[in-house]
């Protein structure tokens, strides 16, 4: 393995990088390696910023004392940087909801980072991601791999605020030297051609999810100018592919590009494992316990059949043996692990609340 304790992906959407954070994670670990994958919907993410009340210290003093009474839940889940404190609000709302009421909460949302200008964001970002590297310091026996978080979430960060290249450029270095002590690596994948990725998303998820992304944030003020609808996602990909481009070009990191036209995937994994200096190994034969399994609290259900597994949300999605009785899930950081009749969910929570860390399913009759 080569010297990096964190392996990034980077990519337009629809260029793999899911897909292989997936698979790098499964190689290392065959390898015997200890890692984590940190997607790009994490919850909480320990980079970005979904749903993430944001304040200084001076701030968070004064909401306390406005309610007094959040303090010790608060306290609980706050995570206190150098001068800043991350509340995530999902973790408030899933778990104690009936603890906060909706004024509480409403006065929490005022502090949505994703709503800071930009020069306090960079602010909140540099001190998350200065947080995330003295921590991963901590566990130098562990390789992390995070995909779409170095230029994905930052160039639409960015671009939506109509800030200009060389200043994106100016605050990704800076995030380079913050998690240089993590001999941090590269992947990036592209189209030479950005409209065939364009195209390739379209039939991939359909002209409604363009549609979908414009409609989400259509207040921006990069689409002040601009007609509605898809083809305005479309001028943004490719402003997005220009300067993901030059942010490669520029980054002084040990990094590779992967141009992925052909879709030859097994060559391009070869490639990779190659850069990443790791064997390719098998997987054990094992397979899961077929059923139908419900968590009673929430009412989600999951159904295993062979290799393969329903979601709660109803989405068909791939199993890979990691043991006798744990698998992989296609596509998430989350592990199904199989004990009497039951699953207990482990690996890494996403957004979606069916993948919390130990949630148990049990099997119905």
């Amino acid at each position: 393995m080569i010297d990096s304790q964190l392996i990034m992906l980077e990519g337009m959407p629809s260029t793999g990088k899911t897909t292989n954070s997936r698979f790098i994670q499964i190689q290392l670990e065959r390898n015997s390696m200890k890692t984590e994958w940190i997607h790009e919907v994490a919850m909480p993410h320990p980079v970005l910023f979904f749903d993430e009340a944001g304040m200084t210290y001076d701030e968070y003093d004064k909401f306390i004392k406005t309610y007094p009474q959040t303090a010790d839940i608060l306290n609980g889940i706050a995570v206190f940087r150098k001068s800043t404190v991350g509340i995530h609000l999902p973790e408030l709302q899933w778990n104690c909801g009936d603890k906060i009421d909706s004024k509480v909460y409403q006065a929490l949302l005022e502090y949505d980072v994703w709503n800071f200008p930009i020069d306090v964001y960079k602010k909140f970002a540099l001190e998350k991601w200065e947080y995330f590297t003295r921590k991963a310091l901590e566990n130098r026996d562990k390789v992390y791999i995070i995909d779409s978080a170095v230029f994905q979430f930052q160039i639409f960060t960015f671009l939506f605020k109509n800030r200009p290249y060389q200043e994106l450029q100016s605050f990704i270095e800076q995030i380079g030297d913050i998690i240089r002590p993590l001999n941090p690596c590269l992947l990036y994948f592209y189209r030479e051609n950005t409209e065939a990725t364009i195209d390739y998303l379209v039939k991939d998820r359909g002209i409604s999810y363009l549609e979908y992304i414009w409609n989400r944030d259509k207040d921006q003020p990069y689409y002040a100018d601009k007609p509605p609808g898809a083809e305005s996602f479309k001028q943004f990909l490719r402003d997005y592919a220009d300067m993901a481009n030059l942010l490669f070009a520029s980054l002084k990191i040990n990094k590779i590009s992967f141009e992925i036209s052909n879709g030859n995937w097994e060559s391009l994994e070869d490639e990779m494992l190659s850069f990443l200096d790791i064997h390719r190994l098998p997987g054990p034969k094992a397979f899961p316990q077929n059923g139908v399994y419900k968590n009673e609290e929430a009412g989600f259900v999951i159904n295993v059949d062979g290799l393969s597994m329903t979601d709660p949300t109803g989405k068909i999605r791939a199993l890979f043996p990691k043991t006798a009785n744990e698998f992989y899930v296609d596509w998430l950081p989350t592990i199904l692990r199989f004990e009497e009749n039951r699953i207990i969910i482990s690996g890494s929570q996403i957004c979606e609340r069916w993948t919390a860390m130990g949630m148990i399913y049990k099997k119905m009759n």
